[in-house]
């Protein structure tokens, strides 16, 4: 790709130059509501015909590109609300975590398999597991 651009604009001014060398006769060059007539080379308003489209041509563009600019604009805010809410939730959610457990703390899981184990038992003994019954049983 930047081979590309320069190969390009090696062929720009070339092509610059050339314009500039054979148009070289005076022209002269006059503003309808201004009555000052200014004699220049022909090259020079050329050149300046061509940077006054490109400049507006630019302007354009610019111009054209204003509401996706004011859409980006608010997507941009909105998303740094919902940065800094999803900061405050996790900040919330690491305030109200529990804390860690002990190794010689029963894990919730554990707690809670063997208390349905135990209402099982209740309900129908023949669901526990042989290790579980009571030998009389």
């Amino acid at each position: 790709m930047k081979f590309i651009s320069r190969v390009l604009l090696v062929l720009f001014v070339l092509v610059g130059v050339l314009v500039a060398v054979s148009n070289r006769q005076p022209v002269q060059l006059g503003l309808w509501p201004l009555p000052q007539v200014v004699v220049t080379p022909l090259y020079l308003v050329i050149v300046a015909m061509l940077l006054l489209g490109i400049l507006a041509g630019l302007g354009l563009g610019w111009w054209a590109g204003r509401h996706q600019r004011r859409r980006a604009r608010d997507h941009r805010g909105e998303a740094a609300r919902l940065d800094r809410e999803n900061a405050r939730l996790r900040e919330t959610i690491a305030s109200h975590a529990p804390p860690p457990v002990n190794a010689t703390v029963v894990s919730p899981a554990a707690r809670d398999l063997r208390s349905i184990e135990r209402q099982s038992a209740l309900v129908a003994p023949e669901l526990l597991p042989p290790t579980a019954r009571s030998p009389s049983a």
